[in-house]
Protein backbone atom coordinates (compact mmCIF):
# COMPACT_ATOMS: atom_id res chain seq x y z
CA UNK A 1 0.00 0.00 0.00
CA UNK A 2 1.32 3.43 -0.92
CA UNK A 3 2.13 5.60 2.06
CA UNK A 4 0.00 8.75 2.25
CA UNK A 5 2.22 11.84 2.42
CA UNK A 6 0.06 14.68 3.79
CA UNK A 7 2.72 17.31 3.21
CA UNK A 8 3.11 16.55 -0.49
CA UNK A 9 -0.66 16.24 -0.88
CA UNK A 10 -1.28 19.63 0.70
CA UNK A 11 1.11 21.25 -1.73
CA UNK A 12 -0.50 19.53 -4.73
CA UNK A 13 -4.02 20.46 -3.54
CA UNK A 14 -3.13 24.12 -3.43
CA UNK A 15 -0.82 24.29 -6.45
CA UNK A 16 -3.41 25.15 -9.11
CA UNK A 17 -5.06 27.69 -6.84
CA UNK A 18 -1.75 29.17 -5.71
CA UNK A 19 -0.47 29.48 -9.30
CA UNK A 20 -3.40 31.69 -10.17
CA UNK A 21 -3.01 33.63 -6.95
CA UNK A 22 0.69 34.25 -7.48
CA UNK A 23 0.03 35.41 -11.03
CA UNK A 24 -2.77 37.72 -9.89
CA UNK A 25 -0.82 39.31 -7.08
CA UNK A 26 2.47 39.64 -8.95
CA UNK A 27 0.97 40.83 -12.23
CA UNK A 28 0.76 44.34 -10.76
CA UNK A 29 4.27 45.72 -10.27
CA UNK A 30 3.29 47.51 -7.09
CA UNK A 31 2.35 44.19 -5.51
CA UNK A 32 5.67 42.49 -6.24
CA UNK A 33 8.10 43.01 -3.40
CA UNK A 34 7.16 43.90 0.14
CA UNK A 35 7.88 47.61 -0.26
CA UNK A 36 10.27 47.67 2.70
CA UNK A 37 12.93 45.15 1.77
CA UNK A 38 15.25 44.88 -1.21
CA UNK A 39 14.50 41.98 -3.54
CA UNK A 40 17.29 39.34 -3.69
CA UNK A 41 19.89 39.79 -6.38
CA UNK A 42 19.99 36.07 -7.14
CA UNK A 43 17.73 35.85 -10.21
CA UNK A 44 17.60 32.03 -10.25
CA UNK A 45 15.56 32.19 -7.05
CA UNK A 46 12.73 33.91 -8.94
CA UNK A 47 12.38 31.18 -11.56
CA UNK A 48 8.81 29.85 -11.19
CA UNK A 49 9.49 26.25 -12.17
CA UNK A 50 12.49 26.08 -9.85
CA UNK A 51 10.48 27.55 -6.99
CA UNK A 52 7.74 24.91 -7.28
CA UNK A 53 10.19 22.05 -7.75
CA UNK A 54 12.22 23.07 -4.72
CA UNK A 55 9.10 23.65 -2.61
CA UNK A 56 7.62 20.26 -3.50
CA UNK A 57 10.87 18.47 -2.65
CA UNK A 58 11.22 20.32 0.64
CA UNK A 59 7.66 19.56 1.72
CA UNK A 60 8.04 15.94 0.72
CA UNK A 61 11.13 15.50 2.86
CA UNK A 62 10.29 18.00 5.56
CA UNK A 63 11.11 16.85 9.07
CA UNK A 64 11.15 18.95 12.22
CA UNK A 65 14.69 18.70 13.63
CA UNK A 66 15.21 17.48 17.15
CA UNK A 67 17.54 19.76 19.03
CA UNK A 68 18.47 17.19 21.64
CA UNK A 69 18.52 13.43 22.00
CA UNK A 70 15.52 13.57 24.28
CA UNK A 71 12.24 15.43 23.95
CA UNK A 72 11.72 18.82 25.51
CA UNK A 73 10.82 18.94 29.16
CA UNK A 74 7.31 19.80 30.30
CA UNK A 75 8.54 23.10 31.63
CA UNK A 76 9.83 24.25 28.26
CA UNK A 77 7.48 22.68 25.73
CA UNK A 78 4.17 23.84 27.26
CA UNK A 79 4.04 27.03 25.24
CA UNK A 80 6.34 25.83 22.48
CA UNK A 81 9.42 27.66 23.73
CA UNK A 82 12.67 26.33 25.07
CA UNK A 83 14.95 23.92 23.28
CA UNK A 84 13.51 24.39 19.79
CA UNK A 85 12.16 27.91 19.96
CA UNK A 86 8.77 28.02 18.23
CA UNK A 87 8.19 24.28 18.45
CA UNK A 88 9.72 21.23 20.05
CA UNK A 89 11.09 18.48 17.86
CA UNK A 90 10.99 14.77 18.60
CA UNK A 91 7.87 13.87 16.66
CA UNK A 92 6.36 17.36 16.54
CA UNK A 93 4.19 17.40 13.34
CA UNK A 94 4.31 21.19 12.94
CA UNK A 95 5.62 22.66 9.70
CA UNK A 96 5.11 25.84 7.75
CA UNK A 97 4.18 26.08 4.09
CA UNK A 98 6.29 29.23 3.95
CA UNK A 99 9.46 27.31 4.83
CA UNK A 100 9.16 25.33 1.60
CA UNK A 101 9.99 28.53 -0.30
CA UNK A 102 13.37 29.19 1.34
CA UNK A 103 15.80 29.66 -1.54
CA UNK A 104 19.50 29.32 -2.26
CA UNK A 105 19.92 33.08 -1.95
CA UNK A 106 19.51 32.88 1.80
CA UNK A 107 16.00 34.31 1.64
CA UNK A 108 12.43 33.18 1.14
CA UNK A 109 10.77 33.70 -2.25
CA UNK A 110 7.36 34.29 -0.68
CA UNK A 111 8.57 36.74 1.97
CA UNK A 112 10.80 38.54 -0.52
CA UNK A 113 7.67 39.28 -2.55
CA UNK A 114 5.66 40.27 0.50
CA UNK A 115 3.45 37.16 0.28
CA UNK A 116 2.18 34.75 2.91
CA UNK A 117 0.83 31.22 2.41
CA UNK A 118 -0.88 29.59 5.41
CA UNK A 119 -3.82 27.31 6.17
CA UNK A 120 -5.19 24.44 8.17
CA UNK A 121 -7.04 21.13 8.06
CA UNK A 122 -10.11 20.62 10.24
CA UNK A 123 -11.84 17.26 10.67
CA UNK A 124 -14.40 16.20 13.25
CA UNK A 125 -17.31 14.03 14.24
CA UNK A 126 -20.58 14.69 16.07
CA UNK A 127 -22.37 11.90 17.94
CA UNK A 128 -26.13 12.28 18.03
CA UNK A 129 -28.04 9.33 19.54
CA UNK A 130 -31.38 10.64 18.23
CA UNK A 131 -30.47 11.08 14.56
CA UNK A 132 -28.87 8.54 12.29
CA UNK A 133 -27.19 10.68 9.66
CA UNK A 134 -27.76 14.38 10.20
CA UNK A 135 -27.46 16.95 12.94
CA UNK A 136 -29.73 19.60 11.46
CA UNK A 137 -30.79 22.32 12.03
CA UNK A 138 -27.33 22.81 13.53
CA UNK A 139 -25.07 24.19 10.82
CA UNK A 140 -21.54 23.34 9.67
CA UNK A 141 -21.15 20.11 11.70
CA UNK A 142 -24.52 19.07 10.26
CA UNK A 143 -23.72 15.36 9.79
CA UNK A 144 -24.24 12.98 12.70
CA UNK A 145 -22.24 9.89 13.66
CA UNK A 146 -19.89 10.22 10.68
CA UNK A 147 -16.46 11.72 10.16
CA UNK A 148 -16.42 15.10 8.43
CA UNK A 149 -13.61 16.85 6.62
CA UNK A 150 -14.88 20.30 7.46
CA UNK A 151 -12.15 22.51 6.08
CA UNK A 152 -9.02 22.05 4.03
CA UNK A 153 -8.13 25.73 3.95
CA UNK A 154 -5.44 27.78 2.19
CA UNK A 155 -4.83 31.53 2.48
CA UNK A 156 -2.60 33.43 0.08
CA UNK A 157 -2.18 37.05 1.14
CA UNK A 158 -0.12 40.18 0.88
CA UNK A 159 -0.30 42.84 3.59
CA UNK A 160 -1.02 46.19 1.96
CA UNK A 161 -0.03 47.96 5.20
CA UNK A 162 3.33 46.21 5.59
CA UNK A 163 4.97 49.63 5.65
CA UNK A 164 2.90 51.97 7.80
CA UNK A 165 4.43 55.13 6.33
CA UNK A 166 4.11 54.19 2.64
CA UNK A 167 1.32 53.59 0.14
CA UNK A 168 0.85 49.88 -0.40
CA UNK A 169 -1.06 47.27 -2.43
CA UNK A 170 -2.04 43.80 -1.35
CA UNK A 171 -4.93 41.41 -1.12
CA UNK A 172 -6.07 37.96 -0.09
CA UNK A 173 -7.39 34.79 -1.70
CA UNK A 174 -9.01 32.05 0.40
CA UNK A 175 -9.64 28.52 -0.85
CA UNK A 176 -11.62 25.91 1.09
CA UNK A 177 -12.37 22.27 0.28
CA UNK A 178 -14.64 20.13 2.45
CA UNK A 179 -18.10 19.87 3.93
CA UNK A 180 -18.08 23.53 5.03
CA UNK A 181 -17.76 24.76 1.47
CA UNK A 182 -21.52 24.93 0.99
CA UNK A 183 -21.75 27.37 3.90
CA UNK A 184 -19.21 29.69 2.27
CA UNK A 185 -20.47 29.66 -1.32
CA UNK A 186 -21.92 32.68 -3.06
CA UNK A 187 -25.31 32.59 -4.72
CA UNK A 188 -27.85 34.69 -6.54
CA UNK A 189 -27.49 36.83 -9.64
CA UNK A 190 -29.05 39.38 -11.92
CA UNK A 191 -30.94 36.76 -13.88
CA UNK A 192 -32.99 35.78 -10.85
CA UNK A 193 -31.66 32.24 -10.98
CA UNK A 194 -30.13 30.43 -8.04
CA UNK A 195 -27.82 28.64 -10.48
CA UNK A 196 -25.55 31.68 -10.77
CA UNK A 197 -23.19 30.76 -7.97
CA UNK A 198 -19.54 29.75 -7.69
CA UNK A 199 -19.91 26.16 -6.60
CA UNK A 200 -23.54 25.02 -6.65
CA UNK A 201 -22.98 23.38 -3.27
CA UNK A 202 -26.16 24.86 -1.83
CA UNK A 203 -28.08 22.35 -3.99
CA UNK A 204 -26.20 19.36 -2.57
CA UNK A 205 -27.01 17.33 0.49
CA UNK A 206 -25.04 17.14 3.72
CA UNK A 207 -22.85 14.32 2.40
CA UNK A 208 -21.36 16.48 -0.33
CA UNK A 209 -17.93 18.04 -0.20
CA UNK A 210 -17.00 20.81 -2.56
CA UNK A 211 -14.86 23.87 -3.03
CA UNK A 212 -15.43 27.56 -2.41
CA UNK A 213 -13.49 30.81 -2.43
CA UNK A 214 -15.05 32.76 0.44
CA UNK A 215 -12.58 35.63 0.07
CA UNK A 216 -10.88 37.15 -2.96
CA UNK A 217 -10.14 40.84 -2.70
CA UNK A 218 -7.51 43.50 -3.37
CA UNK A 219 -6.33 45.85 -0.63
CA UNK A 220 -5.00 49.39 -0.90
CA UNK A 221 -3.31 51.21 1.96
CA UNK A 222 -2.70 54.94 2.37
CA UNK A 223 -0.67 56.50 5.22
CA UNK A 224 -3.39 59.04 5.95
CA UNK A 225 -4.02 59.80 9.60
CA UNK A 226 -3.52 56.54 11.45
CA UNK A 227 -3.60 54.64 8.16
CA UNK A 228 -6.53 53.82 5.85
CA UNK A 229 -7.06 50.38 4.26
CA UNK A 230 -9.58 49.83 1.44
CA UNK A 231 -10.64 46.30 0.42
CA UNK A 232 -12.34 45.68 -2.93
CA UNK A 233 -13.82 42.29 -3.81
CA UNK A 234 -15.42 39.43 -1.91
CA UNK A 235 -14.74 39.24 1.84
CA UNK A 236 -16.04 37.94 5.18
CA UNK A 237 -18.60 39.96 7.12
CA UNK A 238 -17.80 42.12 10.13
CA UNK A 239 -21.15 41.18 11.70
CA UNK A 240 -21.28 39.05 14.85
CA UNK A 241 -18.85 37.09 17.01
CA UNK A 242 -18.47 33.57 15.59
CA UNK A 243 -16.77 33.23 12.20
CA UNK A 244 -16.34 30.69 9.39
CA UNK A 245 -12.60 30.12 9.85
CA UNK A 246 -12.26 27.22 12.30
CA UNK A 247 -9.12 28.27 14.23
CA UNK A 248 -10.77 31.58 15.15
CA UNK A 249 -13.65 29.96 17.09
CA UNK A 250 -13.60 28.24 20.46
CA UNK A 251 -16.38 25.72 19.72
CA UNK A 252 -16.57 23.15 16.95
CA UNK A 253 -20.31 23.72 16.43
CA UNK A 254 -21.89 27.09 15.65
CA UNK A 255 -24.62 29.24 17.14
CA UNK A 256 -28.04 29.63 15.52
CA UNK A 257 -27.37 33.38 15.57
CA UNK A 258 -24.39 32.95 13.26
CA UNK A 259 -25.92 30.24 11.06
CA UNK A 260 -29.39 31.72 10.52
CA UNK A 261 -29.26 35.36 11.60
CA UNK A 262 -26.11 36.80 10.02
CA UNK A 263 -24.41 37.05 6.63
CA UNK A 264 -21.19 35.12 6.06
CA UNK A 265 -19.71 37.15 3.19
CA UNK A 266 -20.19 40.31 1.14
CA UNK A 267 -19.05 41.60 -2.23
CA UNK A 268 -18.16 45.24 -2.62
CA UNK A 269 -15.83 47.82 -1.13
CA UNK A 270 -15.06 48.65 2.50
CA UNK A 271 -12.74 51.09 4.24
CA UNK A 272 -11.12 50.60 7.65
CA UNK A 273 -9.13 53.02 9.81
CA UNK A 274 -8.22 53.80 13.40
CA UNK A 275 -9.76 57.15 14.33
CA UNK A 276 -7.84 57.11 17.61
CA UNK A 277 -5.79 54.62 19.62
CA UNK A 278 -9.11 53.33 21.01
CA UNK A 279 -11.62 53.65 18.15
CA UNK A 280 -11.64 51.72 14.86
CA UNK A 281 -14.27 52.25 12.14
CA UNK A 282 -15.33 50.32 9.04
CA UNK A 283 -17.67 51.56 6.30
CA UNK A 284 -18.53 50.21 2.88
CA UNK A 285 -21.02 49.48 0.11
CA UNK A 286 -21.79 45.83 -0.69
CA UNK A 287 -24.18 43.90 -2.92
CA UNK A 288 -25.91 42.25 0.05
CA UNK A 289 -25.62 38.92 1.86
CA UNK A 290 -23.51 36.01 0.61
CA UNK A 291 -23.81 36.87 -3.05
CA UNK A 292 -21.57 37.94 -5.88
CA UNK A 293 -24.07 40.35 -7.39
CA UNK A 294 -27.52 41.50 -6.31
CA UNK A 295 -30.41 40.29 -8.46
CA UNK A 296 -32.04 43.70 -8.33
CA UNK A 297 -28.76 45.67 -8.61
CA UNK A 298 -29.41 47.01 -5.10
CA UNK A 299 -26.61 47.91 -2.73
CA UNK A 300 -26.36 47.69 1.05
CA UNK A 301 -24.46 49.72 3.60
CA UNK A 302 -21.97 47.81 5.77
CA UNK A 303 -20.47 49.61 8.74
CA UNK A 304 -19.03 49.12 12.18
CA UNK A 305 -17.27 50.82 15.05
CA UNK A 306 -15.15 49.23 17.77
CA UNK A 307 -13.94 50.80 21.00
CA UNK A 308 -11.10 49.18 22.95
CA UNK A 309 -9.91 50.31 26.38
CA UNK A 310 -6.34 51.46 26.96
CA UNK A 311 -5.47 48.22 28.76
CA UNK A 312 -7.27 46.20 26.01
CA UNK A 313 -9.31 44.41 28.68
CA UNK A 314 -12.62 45.75 27.36
CA UNK A 315 -13.95 46.09 23.83
CA UNK A 316 -17.36 47.03 22.43
CA UNK A 317 -18.13 46.42 18.75
CA UNK A 318 -21.24 47.55 16.86
CA UNK A 319 -21.82 46.51 13.24
CA UNK A 320 -24.74 46.97 10.85
CA UNK A 321 -25.75 45.96 7.33
CA UNK A 322 -28.77 47.58 5.69
CA UNK A 323 -30.19 47.39 2.16
CA UNK A 324 -32.61 45.70 -0.22
CA UNK A 325 -32.49 41.91 -0.47
CA UNK A 326 -34.48 39.30 -2.37
CA UNK A 327 -37.94 38.60 -0.96
CA UNK A 328 -38.31 34.84 -1.24
CA UNK A 329 -42.04 34.76 -0.55
CA UNK A 330 -42.92 37.16 -3.35
CA UNK A 331 -39.87 36.81 -5.62
CA UNK A 332 -39.32 40.53 -5.19
CA UNK A 333 -37.04 42.77 -3.13
CA UNK A 334 -37.58 44.35 0.27
CA UNK A 335 -35.46 46.20 2.78
CA UNK A 336 -33.43 44.23 5.32
CA UNK A 337 -31.79 45.71 8.42
CA UNK A 338 -29.51 43.76 10.71
CA UNK A 339 -27.12 44.77 13.50
CA UNK A 340 -24.91 43.10 16.08
CA UNK A 341 -23.32 44.22 19.34
CA UNK A 342 -20.38 42.30 20.82
CA UNK A 343 -18.89 43.17 24.23
CA UNK A 344 -15.70 41.44 25.36
CA UNK A 345 -14.44 41.78 28.93
CA UNK A 346 -11.28 40.27 30.41
CA UNK A 347 -12.42 39.71 34.01
CA UNK A 348 -9.02 38.39 35.09
CA UNK A 349 -5.90 37.26 33.24
CA UNK A 350 -7.48 33.81 32.89
CA UNK A 351 -11.22 34.60 32.68
CA UNK A 352 -12.97 36.28 29.70
CA UNK A 353 -16.67 37.08 29.25
CA UNK A 354 -18.35 37.81 25.88
CA UNK A 355 -21.85 39.19 25.37
CA UNK A 356 -23.52 39.34 21.94
CA UNK A 357 -26.88 40.70 20.82
CA UNK A 358 -28.20 40.54 17.24
CA UNK A 359 -31.41 41.75 15.66
CA UNK A 360 -32.61 41.50 12.05
CA UNK A 361 -35.77 42.57 10.23
CA UNK A 362 -37.12 42.26 6.67
CA UNK A 363 -40.50 42.69 5.06
CA UNK A 364 -42.32 39.92 3.23
CA UNK A 365 -40.11 36.93 3.94
CA UNK A 366 -43.13 34.90 5.08
CA UNK A 367 -46.41 34.89 3.18
CA UNK A 368 -49.08 36.79 5.07
CA UNK A 369 -46.58 38.54 7.33
CA UNK A 370 -45.95 42.19 6.62
CA UNK A 371 -42.72 42.24 8.61
CA UNK A 372 -40.50 39.45 9.92
CA UNK A 373 -37.77 39.69 12.52
CA UNK A 374 -35.20 37.61 14.37
CA UNK A 375 -33.06 38.45 17.39
CA UNK A 376 -31.17 36.84 20.21
CA UNK A 377 -28.52 36.89 22.90
CA UNK A 378 -25.31 34.89 23.16
CA UNK A 379 -23.12 34.72 26.25
CA UNK A 380 -19.67 33.08 26.45
CA UNK A 381 -17.35 32.43 29.35
CA UNK A 382 -13.75 31.27 28.76
CA UNK A 383 -11.14 30.26 31.33
CA UNK A 384 -7.47 29.49 30.66
CA UNK A 385 -6.42 26.54 32.81
CA UNK A 386 -2.85 26.83 31.52
CA UNK A 387 -1.14 27.62 28.22
CA UNK A 388 -2.32 24.35 26.67
CA UNK A 389 -5.90 24.10 27.96
CA UNK A 390 -8.89 26.44 27.81
CA UNK A 391 -12.46 25.67 28.88
CA UNK A 392 -15.58 27.47 27.72
CA UNK A 393 -19.33 27.77 28.26
CA UNK A 394 -21.98 29.23 25.96
CA UNK A 395 -25.67 29.94 26.44
CA UNK A 396 -27.72 31.10 23.46
CA UNK A 397 -31.28 32.28 22.99
CA UNK A 398 -32.33 32.81 19.38
CA UNK A 399 -35.84 34.01 18.54
CA UNK A 400 -37.10 33.26 15.03
CA UNK A 401 -40.16 35.44 15.45
CA UNK A 402 -41.96 34.44 12.24
CA UNK A 403 -40.19 31.25 11.21
CA UNK A 404 -38.39 33.03 8.37
CA UNK A 405 -34.85 31.94 9.31
CA UNK A 406 -34.82 28.36 10.65
CA UNK A 407 -38.08 27.38 8.97
CA UNK A 408 -40.09 25.72 11.74
CA UNK A 409 -42.61 28.45 12.43
CA UNK A 410 -42.33 31.04 15.19
CA UNK A 411 -40.10 29.56 17.89
CA UNK A 412 -37.37 30.20 20.43
CA UNK A 413 -34.18 28.16 20.10
CA UNK A 414 -31.91 27.56 23.09
CA UNK A 415 -28.39 26.16 23.20
CA UNK A 416 -26.10 25.23 26.08
CA UNK A 417 -22.53 24.29 25.13
CA UNK A 418 -19.50 23.31 27.20
CA UNK A 419 -16.11 22.59 25.68
CA UNK A 420 -12.36 22.27 26.00
CA UNK A 421 -9.56 23.44 23.71
CA UNK A 422 -6.42 21.37 24.19
CA UNK A 423 -3.18 22.03 22.33
CA UNK A 424 -1.47 18.76 21.51
CA UNK A 425 1.25 20.78 19.75
CA UNK A 426 1.64 24.41 18.74
CA UNK A 427 -0.07 23.59 15.45
CA UNK A 428 -2.60 20.94 16.61
CA UNK A 429 -5.69 21.72 18.69
CA UNK A 430 -8.44 19.30 19.77
CA UNK A 431 -11.87 20.78 20.62
CA UNK A 432 -14.29 18.36 22.35
CA UNK A 433 -17.70 19.75 23.33
CA UNK A 434 -21.10 18.72 24.65
CA UNK A 435 -24.22 20.51 23.41
CA UNK A 436 -27.90 20.58 24.34
CA UNK A 437 -30.42 22.15 21.92
CA UNK A 438 -34.12 22.69 22.57
CA UNK A 439 -36.99 24.67 21.02
CA UNK A 440 -40.41 25.82 22.25
CA UNK A 441 -43.76 26.91 20.78
CA UNK A 442 -44.35 23.37 19.56
CA UNK A 443 -41.40 23.41 17.16
CA UNK A 444 -39.91 19.96 16.59
CA UNK A 445 -36.83 20.54 14.44
CA UNK A 446 -34.71 17.64 15.74
CA UNK A 447 -34.62 13.93 14.99
CA UNK A 448 -35.89 14.52 11.44
CA UNK A 449 -38.72 16.76 12.63
CA UNK A 450 -40.01 14.52 15.44
CA UNK A 451 -38.40 15.97 18.58
CA UNK A 452 -38.20 19.30 20.38
CA UNK A 453 -34.69 18.80 21.80
CA UNK A 454 -31.44 16.95 21.23
CA UNK A 455 -28.17 16.20 23.02
CA UNK A 456 -24.91 15.86 21.08
CA UNK A 457 -21.23 15.29 21.72
CA UNK A 458 -18.73 16.44 19.13
CA UNK A 459 -15.03 16.91 18.70
CA UNK A 460 -12.73 18.09 15.97
CA UNK A 461 -9.01 18.50 15.42
CA UNK A 462 -7.36 21.46 13.70
CA UNK A 463 -3.87 21.22 12.25
CA UNK A 464 -2.46 24.55 11.10
CA UNK A 465 0.45 24.87 8.73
Amino acid sequence: MRKFDIKSWLLKAGRVWACGGFALMLSVPAMAGDGCCTAPACTDCNDCSKIYADAAEKLKNLEVPCCSTGCCSTATDCCGVGCCGSSCGCGDPCFSLMDAFNNDCGGNWMKDNGLSLTGWVEAGITFNPEQSNNNQPVGFNNRANDLMLNQLYFILSKDAAACADEFGWGGQIDFVFGHDSDDTSTFGGRDGSWDNDWTGNWKGDIDNMGIAMPQIYASFYAPIGNGVTVDVGHFYTIIGYEVVTAPDNFFYSHAYTMQYGEPFTHTGIKMNTDLTDNINVTAGIVTGWDDWENEYTSNSFLGGITWTSDDEATSVAFAIVSGDEVNFAGNDESHRNMYSIVVTQAVTEELTYVFQHDRGQQNGLVAGEQSTEWYGINQYLFYDLDCKNRVGLNYEWFRDDDGSQVGNGAANYYVLRAGLNHKLYNCVTVRPEVRWDWADNGARPYDNGTDGSQFTFGTDIIWTY
